[in-house]
């Protein structure tokens, strides 16, 4: 494990021309961290006015990922699910892919949480190539993004992850290097594992209040300061106290983590009840058409919320 010291300054950049695909709910956020670090930044996202504050601060717009990888030194993806994590990178719908596309040498950082397989296919395709490519998904969601406090979770060549550090340093508090290409998206489902059941956690703890007739943000505030204590629980659960259920993180994008994180599992032979729990009553937030709301709608499925 190769971790890059959060406590000091982040270190000084050496690539400057970055190009970033994906300028989302989390990735307009991290986009303009880069500008703001004094980046060259080249932009795409498949909605062109999620990208239009990036342009507008001195981003060059271009209208493929393809044109993003051949004007940039290192390229970053934030993308939505494995299936565009595959057409971005190694082709498909009329593109070559960003593999094909970049410089020689360029460094490919895909932040998605996708699948460790693919990772790994796509960090062999661009050695073939004369290309490095890390995975490198986060943890924090929108608030981590807006305050570049992500936790970054590495998988690939440690050389390439040395080159990384200063990028995504600018991006996030903790920036770990897990092992070989696939470790960080297989941390990153770890993560991801914690975080459903979680929810279902708080979500049941304060229902449980409620019904037993005390004020459910009450109980928040105290019991988010003792052992039960979680970041969901300090972060998630007062907003849908207040009955907010935008989304931070798309109920959608879980729903996917966790498909995923179950076929790993099952791949590994291990069984885990807890996740299977999570994702029924996930799809029962999806099939109640919530599916573009935060996370935190799983407590719509509990009376009272």
């Amino acid at each position: 494990m190769t971790t890059a010291p959060s406590d000091l300054p982040p270190p000084l950049l050496v690539d400057r021309i970055v190009g970033f695909v994906g300028t989302g709910i989390m990735g307009a956020s991290m986009a303009g961290h880069l500008l703001d670090a004094g980046c060259v930044l080249n932009v795409h996202n498949r909605t062109r006015s999620k990208a239009e504050g990036l342009v507008a601060r001195g981003a060059t717009w271009h209208d493929s990922p393809e044109g993003v990888a051949a004007s940039s030194d290192v390229v970053i993806t934030m993308l939505g699910y494995p299936v565009d994590v595959e057409r971005v990178y190694l082709g498909g719908e009329g593109g070559d892919g960003i593999v094909a596309a970049s410089r020689p040498g360029a460094l490919l950082i895909d932040m998605t949480t996708s699948s460790p397989s693919l990772a790994a296919r796509i960090a062999s395709a661009a050695t073939a190539g004369g290309r490095t490519a890390l995975d490198a998904p986060v943890s924090g969601g929108d608030v981590g993004a807006r305050s570049a406090t992500l936790v970054v979770m590495c998988g690939g060549d440690e050389a390439g992850f040395t080159r990384a550090v200063p990028l995504l340093r600018r991006l996030g508090r903790s920036v770990t290097r897990l092992g070989a290409a696939g470790a960080g998206q297989r941390c990153k489902l770890a993560n991801q594992v914690a975080v459903a059941v979680g929810m279902v956690a708080w979500c049941e703890a304060l229902s449980h209040a409620r019904a037993g007739g005390l004020d459910p943000a009450a109980v928040q505030q105290v019991i988010a300061g003792g052992a039960a204590g979680s970041w969901a629980l300090t972060t998630l659960a007062p907003r849908a106290l207040a009955g907010d259920f935008a989304p931070g993180f798309l109920v959608k994008h879980l729903v996917k983590d966790i498909a995923i994180a179950l076929e790993t599992a099952r791949e590994t032979g291990i069984d885990l009840p807890g996740l299977e729990t999570a994702a029924r009553l996930y799809e029962a937030v999806v099939t109640r058409g919530w599916q573009d709301e935060g996370t935190q709608a799983l407590a719509r499925l509990y009376p009272g919320w």
